[in-house]
């Protein structure tokens, strides 16, 4: 089982958001209890079609060992997404020699599934739990900027509902009801009109 903070999860799904309908991901180091306490977002640097596949630099590769091993935690693996795909590692995830996959499903873009999985010899997966916890009270180290802050939570509901609204007027299916005004004296003064 992996354990990930709110605020953790909400960088994540940001980041799948942002780089939508590309893929994106990043590294996941944590403890040997199964607590991410790590997340490195990486630039997709596929270089084929980033609409279907995730890639890395061996760089990328190093600095989430170097992080892990600085920070005195474990590398868990990579996470990215599958903009149009299911939950589930592609056999060419599996190839890679990860311990262990995460995987983000944008199938359904405002209710992503996150899931993780091991990999086991004979590249067979097995999905592993993840619980996202409260993260009132954590305080979140920016490692690029060397400051730290108590964790900021956006609900995830709240998250959905404007990415919504945002669709809607970008691809104007947006329907506003066209309302009198509340008074006579609002009528003569208003010069504000909905009809062009």
């Amino acid at each position: 089982m992996f354990i990930i903070t709110q605020h953790q999860y909400d960088l994540i799904m940001r980041q799948a958001q942002e780089n939508y309908p590309y893929e994106t991901g990043g590294i996941l180091c944590g403890s040997s209890d199964g607590v991410i306490k790590g997340v490195m977002p990486l630039y997709n640097q596929a270089g084929g079609d980033q609409r279907r596949e995730f890639g890395m630099s061996a760089e990328d590769m190093l600095r989430g060992h170097e992080f892990a091993k600085k920070h005195g935690l474990i590398f868990f693996g990579v996470y990215h997404t599958h903009p149009n795909g299911i939950a589930y590692p592609s056999d060419k995830d599996i190839s890679n020699n990860q311990r262990f996959l995460f995987v983000i499903s944008l199938r359904d873009r405002y209710n992503p599934e996150f899931a993780a999985y091991s990999v086991l010899p004979g590249r067979s997966v097995i999905r592993e739990d993840i619980q996202v916890i409260n993260d009132n009270g954590i305080t979140v180290l920016d490692i690029n900027t060397g400051k730290s802050k108590f964790s900021e939570n956006v609900s995830t509901s709240e998250m959905k509902k404007l990415h919504s609204l945002i669709d809607a007027i970008i691809e104007e299916r947006a329907k506003y009801p066209k309302l009198s005004p509340k008074n006579k004296f609002e009528a003569k003064r208003s010069s504000f009109n909905t009809e062009a």
